[in-house]
């Protein structure tokens, strides 16, 4: 006879599925953001800044860049959190959208035309084409979060299986 201490059974309702606790989940979505606030808010408005310094004008200032830094952010973080939920599908949804119009509001800034301060010498810059190819993702991505709302209408439980294997 063997007696197992402190091992429960799983239900059929959990079985083959590990749901990592609301508390981790937060404390690691928190981790997070710190890598992607240096990349979308610190390191891009730290250089728009020194070119501002400089007497470069660029067609986005800081205070667009923060605020859609923050939104992604935001959404990236709660899109982690919600992962084990329904809610994850259109707030995957309302990430991939905010990413799309993000981009597009690029794409109307383009072309760029640098000038010289102080000289009569200019630079254009065109970057159309990259933010054309890039809206690929996002699109994708509204798409995906499209399926897994359909899906998670569903059955909400298939998916945890794949997304949080026991």
């Amino acid at each position: 006879m063997s007696v197992s201490v402190g091992y429960v059974a799983p239900s059929s309702e959990t079985a083959g599925y590990r749901i990592p606790s609301l508390g981790y989940r937060i404390v690691i979505a928190g981790l997070r953001i710190i890598p992607t606030f240096f990349l979308l808010i610190a390191l891009p408005v730290a250089a728009l800044s020194f070119a501002n310094s400089r007497g470069i004008a660029l067609p986005i200032s800081t205070y667009a860049v923060t605020v859609w830094g923050i939104a992604l952010i935001s959404l990236g973080a709660a899109r982690y959190i919600l992962k084990p939920t329904r809610a994850y599908g259109p707030v995957s949804i309302a990430a991939s959208a905010v990413v799309l119009v993000y981009l597009l509001y690029l794409l109307s800034l383009s072309p760029y035309r640098l000038t010289i301060p102080g000289g009569s010498a200019s630079l254009a810059a065109g970057y159309t084409s990259f933010l054309e190819i890039a809206l690929i993702m996002p699109a994708i991505g509204i798409v995906v979060g499209i399926l897994v709302t359909i899906e998670d209408a569903g059955s909400r439980t298939e998916r945890l299986l794949f997304d949080f294997p026991a």
